[in-house]
């Protein structure tokens, strides 16, 4: 089933605040449509790309004088592994919840919807997730080697993050909004550089677990990429959106028209990253941003996929998170991320 997404704008989850109400201020302000509860690595080392969501995971342990995760493979993990498997068969999303501690911004964004209910414009809501590659080629065992190579491990990591989507999308549920939920993989450029010996079907098939665990709960499955990537296998996949940098992969993505045309048949849609993150200069204008945008939305066009079926099942976004910016500069996308879904509405 498509869903009529019509240009309407989210953001991909970080921002460089360090205040969480001062953040979910901003999403409801600039994202009134598809609010995102804001990732907030800024605040605290909790908040960090995975860290934030290896709470429960069996095993982990902290390398103090690093300060980074690993999992203590020099210990038998065999007990960690069956409480945490049972937990996970009997479905107990709760034992997978992400504290305060580790995300602020998806506490307060909570709570501030029960004070104040919605915005009168939000039609969405939005969560996210890291994915299992990006966690199993940044996590690593007590000899320093990548868990995607430790079957159990990298299967439990896969099981931890669909059953911490999953409890997103529950908890968020309960206002009433269909709910997103963006799979964050940034690691996806792996499979093709030959850096790691995977199988893009083994990649696929983890992808796969957390995506039918939030159609599960009900949840739209996005999967967000900041890099080039393996877009036919994404494409292939059963997820509802593909979120993709627009500023600098449009020419990559655009490459595989057959599939996109295929996925759009079967009601998928794309996030188009058409406002700079990394690359922003302050110079940027939307009615430069549109023109870029209508640019790629034409080249489908004339692939024969009609102009109404991709503003249909089109969202706008900035081209990444806004973690590692500054405030004024997320300010800046937000506001222009804002002008352009306006300004692409008006199109339909």
């Amino acid at each position: 089933m498509a869903h009529r997404f019509n240009c309407i704008a989210t953001g991909i989850g970080s921002l460089p605040l360090v205040d969480p109400d001062e953040a979910v201020a901003l999403s409801l302000k600039f994202l009134p449509e598809a609010p995102i509860w804001p990732q907030l690595p800024q605040r605290s080392i909790l908040e960090h790309f995975c860290r934030q969501y290896s709470e429960g995971m069996p095993g982990l342990a902290m390398d103090s004088s690093k300060q980074s995760l690993y999992f203590d493979t020099s210990r038998d993990l065999s007990p960690a592994l069956e409480r945490f498997y049972e937990r996970y068969l009997a479905k107990d999303l709760g034992h997978f919840s992400i504290s305060e501690d580790h995300a602020a911004g998806f506490h307060d964004f909570v709570a501030k919807l029960k004070k104040d209910g919605l915005p009168p414009a939000a039609r969405f809501l939005k969560g996210h997730c890291t994915d299992p590659l990006t966690f199993g080629i940044t996590v690593k065992d007590s000899d320093g080697r990548d868990i995607v190579y430790h079957d159990i491990l990298f299967d439990a990591i896969t099981k931890g993050l669909a059953m911490k989507a999953a409890w997103q999308v529950r908890t968020l549920k309960q206002f009433g909004l269909p709910v997103i939920l963006f799979i964050d993989d940034p690691a996806m450029y792996a499979l093709s550089s030959g850096l790691y010996s995977l199988s893009p079907d083994l990649v696929a098939g983890k992808l796969r677990e957390i995506i039918t665990m939030v159609h599960d709960e009900g949840g739209i499955a996005g999967i967000h990429c900041c890099g080039n990537a393996d877009w036919p296998l994404l494409f292939r996949t059963s997820v509802d959106i593909i979120s993709f940098d627009a500023v600098g992969y449009l020419n990559k993505v655009l490459m595989y028209c057959d599939e996109i045309k295929e996925f759009f048949h079967r009601g998928g849609s794309l996030a188009w990253g058409i406002v700079p993150t990394t690359g922003f200069t302050g110079s940027e204008t939307a009615d430069g941003l549109v023109g870029m945008l209508k640019g790629g939305i034409t080249r489908l066009c004339d692939t024969g996929i009609d102009r109404s079926v991709i503003l249909r099942q089109c969202i706008i976004t900035p081209s990444c998170g806004l973690g590692s910016l500054t405030t004024a500069q997320a300010e800046a996308i937000l506001k222009l991320t804002r002008e352009v879904s306006d300004e692409m509405q008006k199109q339909i």
